[in-house]
């Protein structure tokens, strides 16, 4: 499905549906399925693949020049989120499962100044 590749920004995923996407990142490999979110650090090689070619899914890069004017120290982040099954903070994760969702909504509308807006207010870091 994506070759290998890096981005300079962070990279979020949500698998809306389907099933055994199998993820390699640095080497070793992950499988999600439906209801998975799962970030890729900076400069990090990744891949995916899997016998179902119909996953419905979204993904994000966040700008590395907007992350690190907003958040300086960001710099030094390594986020750890590899699926809900990895996580222990249920309600953080079900909150960014909806924001990713509302996201999904709106950027795939037409974009007009009013949906630009609201996409930026999915996107503020409070």
């Amino acid at each position: 499905m994506q070759s290998e590749h890096w981005h300079q920004g962070i990279e979020l995923n949500y698998l809306i549906k389907g099933k055994d996407l199998r993820f390699a990142l640095e080497g070793k490999t992950y499988h999600f399925n439906s209801g998975d979110i799962w970030l890729v650090n900076r400069r990090k090689i990744h891949s995916s693949s899997g016998k179902e070619e119909n996953w419905e899914y979204e993904s994000l890069i966040i700008d590395d020049d907007f992350l690190l004017s907003q958040y300086p120290t960001s710099i030094n982040w390594n986020l750890d989120l590899l699926g809900k099954n990895g996580t222990e903070n249920k309600t953080a994760y079900k909150k960014l499962e909806k924001e990713i969702i509302e996201l999904g909504k709106l950027c795939h509308k037409p974009l007009t100044d009013a949906r630009r807006f609201m996409v930026l207010s999915h996107l503020s870091f409070t």
